[in-house]
């Protein structure tokens, strides 16, 4: 888990939870807030920094889990 998934108002999966290995972006106002990674250490990492950023990325980009996250800060 990277920031805090208080107050969010969109969730984005990344990858598929049946495969046990995504990632839950969560977002307020369009920016994101917080991440849930399950098994995908390269989200985490790359999650952390749209965290800190307060990013606002693409949704189609952000749920497409071959777009690297560090290419949409």
């Amino acid at each position: 888990t990277a920031g805090l998934n208080v107050g969010f108002d969109k969730t984005v999966t990344r990858g598929n939870p049946d495969e046990r290995a995504f990632s839950v972006v969560y977002l307020k106002q369009g920016r994101v807030v917080a991440l849930d990674c399950v098994n995908a250490v390269k989200d985490y990492v790359q999650g952390r920094k749209l965290v800190e950023a307060g990013a606002a990325p693409d949704i189609g980009q952000l749920a497409d889990k071959d777009v690297p996250l560090k290419e949409l800060i």
